[in-house]
C-alpha cells in the first residue's frame, strides 16, 4: 500500500470510533423523544399516518409478570378465544419443542404441551386459526436456512398434554428471510413479515398450505415496520399489527396498506404481540426472565384508545374509564440495536474505504 494512503487509514478509523462513542453516548441519554417516521423504516409518505408524521404513543397497562424460568425467551403469543384469561406462548431456538399456556391476569403457567414430529430449530412466532395453533419455525438470523417451516397443533387448553405436529414446509422465491411475525389477512390467508433492518415486507401465503410441497409466499402491500418482531390479526379480520422493539404499525387487513402509527411502552426486548378476543385490546411481551405482560387499548377509529381493566371477552363491556395515563414515547435512540447498527455500519465503511485504497495501490 502506498505509505501516504496508509497514514489516511488511521485519521480514518479515529473519526469512525469517535462516531460509534458519540452514538452510544446518545442511545444512552438520548431524552424522551417522541418517535418519529425514522423509527418505522421505508412507511408511505406521512399523509397516510392518522397523526401528522408522528406515532401516537398508547395507553398501556402491565397486567401481571411471567416468573417461571422456562419461559425465559418468549419469541411468540396468542391469545385464546376458548379459554378465558389464557395465552400460549413458545421459546426461540435452543429451548425444548414446549408450547406453555398462561393465565394472563397472573402470570402462572397452567399448562405445557410437548410437540413432537420435526424437531423445532427457531420458532419465532405463532397464531390461533380455525381452531388450531400455528407456530412459525421461521427465524433465521443468518438467512441461510432452507428447512423453514410452520407447524400446526389442536389448541392444547391449560393442562399437561402431547402432541404430534403437522408440516407445512416454507420457502421464498428471492432466497432466504430472518422472519419473527406470523399472522393471517382479511381472507384467512396466512402472513409473514421479514424481519429486514431498513424496512420489513408482508408475504402472503397461498391458500391453502400444503403439506407435500414448499408453500412460497409472495410480497404484498407496502414495505412496512423495519425489524419487525411479531404480528397479529384483529378478532374481526379488519386489522393487522406489526411491531418492532419500539413501535407498531397498524394495518388494513384488506390490502395490507398503513392506517396509523402506534409508538409502544418501553420493554428490555419487545418481542410479541396478539390481541385479545374482544379486540379492544391486544398485549405485548418481552424476551427475559421475569417478563411482564401489558395489555394495550386499541380502537378501529384512534390511536391511543383507552385499556380495560380486566381481561376482555367478545361479550364483555369494555370499560371506557378504566385507563392509566399514556406511556412515554420511546427514545428515538434509546436501544442498544440503534448502536449496534450504526456502529456496524462504520465499520463497513472504514472496510470498504480500505478496500478502495488497497484496489487503487494495485491499479
Amino acid at each position: 500500500m502506498n505509505p501516504r494512503r496508509r497514514r489516511l487509514l488511521f485519521p480514518a478509523l479515529l473519526v469512525v470510533l469517535l462516531v460509534v462513542a458519540a452514538v452510544v453516548s446518545l442511545a444512552r441519554d438520548a431524552d424522551a423523544r417522541p418517535l418519529g417516521p425514522s423509527s418505522l423504516g421505508a412507511l408511505p409518505a406521512p399523509a397516510t399516518l392518522s397523526r401528522a408524521d408522528d406515532e401516537t404513543a398508547v395507553a398501556a397497562r402491565v397486567v401481571s409478570t411471567v416468573r417461571d424460568p422456562r419461559i425465559s425467551e418468549s419469541s411468540g403469543l396468542a391469545v385464546s378465544a376458548v379459554h378465558d384469561d389464557l395465552a400460549y406462548t413458545i421459546n426461540d431456538s435452543g429451548n425444548a419443542d414446549v408450547v406453555y399456556a398462561v393465565r394472563i391476569s397472573t402470570g402462572e403457567v397452567v399448562g405445557t404441551t410437548t410437540v413432537s414430529g420435526t424437531p423445532w430449530v427457531d420458532t419465532e412466532a405463532m397464531t390461533l386459526h380455525d381452531g388450531k395453533l400455528w407456530i412459525g419455525d421461521v427465524g433465521d438470523n443468518s438467512a441461510q436456512r432452507r428447512d423453514t417451516a410452520i407447524y400446526a397443533i389442536d389448541e392444547p387448553g391449560p393442562g399437561t398434554h402431547a402432541a404430534r405436529s403437522t408440516r407445512y414446509p416454507v420457502g421464498y422465491s428471492d432466497g432466504p428471510h430472518d422472519v419473527e411475525s406470523l399472522a393471517v389477512d382479511g381472507d384467512g390467508r396466512f402472513l409473514l413479515v421479514t424481519k429486514d433492518l431498513l424496512s420489513g415486507q408482508v408475504l402472503r401465503f397461498p391458500d391453502p398450505l400444503s403439506t407435500q410441497r414448499t408453500n412460497v409466499p409472495e410480497p404484498v402491500g407496502a414495505p412496512t415496520l423495519l425489524m419487525a418482531t411479531d404480528a397479529s390479526t384483529s378478532p374481526d379480520g379488519r386489522f393487522v399489527v406489526v411491531r418492532n422493539y419500539i413501535a407498531a404499525a397498524v394495518l388494513d387487513a384488506s390490502d395490507l396498506s398503513l392506517v396509523r402509527a402506534e409508538a409502544l411502552p418501553e420493554q428490555p426486548q419487545g418481542e410479541t404481540l396478539a390481541f385479545e378476543p374482544s379486540g379492544a385490546s391486544y398485549l405485548i411481551g418481552s424476551e427475559g426472565s421475569p417478563w411482564q405482560i401489558q395489555r394495550v387499548g386499541f380502537s378501529a377509529d384512534r390511536a391511543g384508545a383507552a385499556v380495560p381493566s380486566a381481561t376482555p371477552t367478545p361479550t364483555a363491556t369494555t370499560p371506557a374509564a378504566a385507563t392509566t395515563p399514556s406511556a412515554p414515547a420511546p427514545t428515538e435512540l434509546g436501544r442498544p440495536w440503534f448502536a449496534v447498527a450504526v456502529g456496524g455500519l462504520a465499520v463497513l465503511l472504514l472496510a470498504a474505504f480500505g478496500v478502495w485504497i488497497t484496489r487503487r495501490d494495485d491499479d
